[in-house]
This record gives C-alpha cells, sequence and structure tokens, in this order.
C-alpha cells in the first residue's frame, strides 16, 4: 500500500518534489543497530531546497519480514555535494521515534553518510546510524525509483 501511495503522491505534487520506492542490501556484518530481515526496501518523499541541501522524509522495513511493522521512520535534511550532473556526494541528519518504529536501536537523532549516481534510476551507498554511536549503523547499497 505504501509503494501505490508513493507512486500517487509523486503523480500529483510539482516536479520538484520526488517521491521514490527502493530496495537495498547490508554491505558487510556488522549492524547493530537494525533488526530486520534483508534485502531493506523503503519509499520516501525528497526535496532539493537547493542544489546543496535536501529535505527527506523516508521509511524502512524489510519486505521479507512479517512482523517488522512500523519499521523505521525519519525525516531530516541532506547536505550535498554534486561531484558531476549524476554523481553526489551527501552526509545528513534525521530524527525518528525509537518508542513508536520497531527493530531499531537507536538513541537520538540518526546520522547517515551516502553517495547515489543516477537520476530517475539511482544507484546508491549509504552509512546509517545513531549519532551517539556512528559505527555500528547499517552499510547498505541499492537502487531508488523515482516516480518524477
Amino acid at each position: 500500500m505504501g509503494i501505490v501511495a508513493t507512486g500517487g503522491v509523486g503523480m500529483v505534487t510539482p516536479d520538484e518534489i520526488k517521491s521514490y520506492v527502493m530496495l537495498n542490501h547490508q554491505i558487510g556484518d556488522r549492524n547493530e543497530q537494525f533488526d530486520f530481515g534483508e534485502p531493506m526496501g523503503g519509499f520516501g518523499i525528497e526535496y532539493d531546497v537547493h542544489k546543496h541541501l535536501r529535505l527527506f522524509v523516508e521509511h524502512l522495513s524489510s519486505p521479507t519480514q512479517c512482523d517488522d511493522f512500523p519499521g523505521v521512520n525519519h525525516a531530516g535534511v541532506k547536505v550535498l555535494a554534486p561531484l558531476t550532473k549524476d554523481l553526489t556526494v551527501y552526509s545528513g541528519i534525521s530524527v525518528n521515534e525509537s518508542s513508536f518504529d520497531s527493530n531499531d536501536d537507536f538513541y537520538g537523532p540518526l546520522a547517515s553518510i551516502g553517495v547515489e549516481y543516477g537520476d530517475s534510476i539511482k544507484l546508491f551507498a549509504e552509512h546509517l546510524s545513531s549519532v551517539h554511536d556512528f559505527k555500528t549503523g547499517r552499510t547498505s547499497a541499492g537502487i531508488k525509483v523515482f516516480f518524477k
């Protein structure tokens, strides 16, 4: 249902507001902050306020796991460093509510660092974790498909 809703949002919002679905898999085995089956999926909405600043809201969960409702939900800002037309490096900070979300061990805000390549279909790699323990977060690689 979330994928259909995300596609619908993408169809009715202005072109600057982009919605997406994604699928990614953890790189390596060091991950103490997530308790989800692999691969993980998600959907989100992002808006580039400036070429160096993005606002986003995102949901993450495992399509192979039936008991992970409501997954991880977070919203925040990413600072972008475009290297070429299609290649961007970023870092971000976001907030979530761990008492509401399931299967995570976050404390406080979340931090992310990553790289993405593409336009309407993006390949990406990202490390996401609590700002209090960045090294035990989840490093993953995957694909995002945009509806705009």
